[in-house]
């Protein structure tokens, strides 16, 4: 029996095509009784009857039956659940993580490409973060060594002024190691719940092996950008290089191969559902219902609409124009489609919706109220998620583990979990040092001053470049230094490349 899920076109509740059948029927029977030869057939001989029958003349005309069994037959059918198509699970994000190693070798200064090769890249970067606007990207600066310059983030100006202070001169050795940019892009991705993709922006990857590359990548997809002659000779690793262009063209064909691959990966970690395309055909049932304004049938329209406007028992009950032909739900949709989640969150009848167009309206305490009522695996995780938002640690973590608990291979739970639990350890530590400042004593001059005779000036301390290079270190030395973003880079850059392990790995 083939699988569902691996069929483009199907049914989400087939079994509504049942209610096709009673249809048929009802059209067989009223044309049998509308049929002279089936009335009279009892009655008169067959041989005789045909020669009495009187045909009047042919006139286009169609049967009200027949319009009333399309109307019904396009109903049935949108009831079952037509689709073909599938969509993301509302929390999931819509954006794909992307690093961007760009190579900072000597080569890339060459003008063959106007201006020169490196402010070309530049420039398709900064285009490439304005079409992802709102999606997280990180930046990566290599050459004869790899080096992070911005981790994740989703604020692109944070970015600019680093991207823009990037020149050969900055690199502790010249080279192209991608392979290294790869395995620090790759390292930068691995907490995502799910995978990203690496792009790299250079003019050639040197003696890279496409196959290496990919390894290095691990789960992630990888794309490059070739900023080079499109008659140049530059190695692409076997990579399908998107070849720079004049225009936006190149920034397009690479941001298609982002979400698709993204996509994809969403799917594989969170799982899809078909999307129902059934309201597509409210649309001919609406026109097929125009027909009914004939002759003969204006009065009982008239008589339905006054019904329909009858004065409600208070203001506060009276019915909207939408309410006459959707459901709660479908115009929640609606609203949601538009990016109206306040009004989506009012009009939804379904909880676990009416909560999703809460969570999207940043109204955390009124979606973590509709996810409590939504007793599944779906409405626990929603609800950690609202409860994390609210600062609610305890709560969030209680819904994670109930989550993990029904599914223990769930990825985005246990990472969801583990952030929470950081925070809340954070916020403890926090709580503990404000309590312990406030415990204190308050300050009191000493009493006396003594100085020690035997250590002339002071205690020396000297600092290693192991100590400048662990975990931290140096970023956060850096960060009390005032400096421009240029100056900054390439002393970060030095003190990695002068670390232990300084051979070409990244950094």
């Amino acid at each position: 029996m083939p699988d569902v899920a691996a069929i483009p076109f199907h049914f989400l509740r087939p079994w509504w095509l049942l209610a096709l059948l009673p249809v048929a029927l009802v059209v067989l029977l009223v044309h049998r009784r509308d049929s002279i030869a089936a009335r009279w057939g009892g009655v008169i001989a067959p041989h005789l009857l045909k020669n009495l029958i009187v045909k009047p003349e042919r006139s286009w005309s169609i049967s009200p039956v027949y319009l009333v069994a399309a109307g019904l037959t396009l109903g049935i059918v949108a009831l079952a659940g037509p689709t073909w198509r599938r969509e993301l699970p509302p929390f999931v994000e819509d954006k794909a993580p992307l690093m961007i190693a760009l190579a900072v070798s000597s080569s890339m200064g060459q003008t063959d490409v106007a201006p020169s090769r490196l402010e070309r890249g530049r420039q398709k970067i900064r285009d490439l973060l304005a079409a992802r606007a709102g999606a997280r990207s990180g930046l990566i600066a290599y050459a004869g060594t790899a080096h992070l310059v911005m981790p994740l983030t989703d604020d692109r100006a944070v970015i600019e002024p680093f991207l823009a202070a990037l020149a050969p001169g900055l690199m502790p050795s010249d080279g192209k190691n991608a392979a290294g940019a790869v395995a620090l892009a790759a390292q930068s991705l691995a907490a995502e719940p799910v995978a990203g993709t690496i792009l790299l922006v250079a003019d050639d990857l040197g003696g890279a092996d496409g196959a290496a590359l990919r390894q290095a990548a691990g789960r992630n997809n990888i794309a490059m950008l070739a900023v080079s002659p499109p008659q140049g000779e530059g190695n692409t690793a076997g990579l399908n290089a998107v070849q720079v262009t004049v225009d936006g063209a190149d920034v397009r064909a690479l941001e298609r191969r982002i979400e698709t691959r993204f996509q994809a990966a969403q799917g594989d970690a969170f799982g899809t559902q078909w999307r129902d395309e059934g309201f597509w055909l409210l649309l001919p049932v609406a026109l097929l219902s125009l027909l009914w304004f004939r002759r003969g049938t204006t009065i009982a329209w008239v008589f339905a609409l006054f019904i329909l406007q009858a004065p409600p028992v208070s203001a506060q009950e009276a019915p909207r124009f939408a309410d006459w032909w959707l459901t709660p739900d479908q115009q929640g949709r609606l609203a949601f489609d538009r990016g109206d989640y306040a009004v989506a969150a009012k009009r939804f009848a379904d909880p676990m919706w009416r909560g999703i167009a809460a969570y999207r309206a940043f109204d955390f305490l009124a979606a973590a109220e509709e996810f409590a009522h939504v007793d599944s695996v779906e409405g626990r995780f929603a609800l950690g998620n609202a409860q994390a938002q609210n600062h609610a640690y305890e709560k969030a973590i209680k819904a994670y583990d109930e989550v993990l608990k029904a599914q223990p291979g769930n990825v985005a739970a246990r990472t969801n979990r583990a952030i929470v639990v950081a925070a809340l350890k954070a916020a403890e530590e926090k709580r503990r040092k404000q309590e312990n400042q406030d415990a204190a004593p308050p300050d009191e001059k000493a009493d006396e001053m003594k100085v020690d005779p035997d250590q002339k000036g002071g205690k020396k301390i000297q600092v290693t470049p192991d100590d400048m290079t662990t975990a931290g270190a140096a970023e956060a030395w850096m960060r009390q230094v005032q400096t421009s973003p240029a100056d900054f880079l390439k002393l970060k850059f030095a003190i990695q490349a002068a670390g232990p392990a300084a051979t070409g790995a990244p950094r």
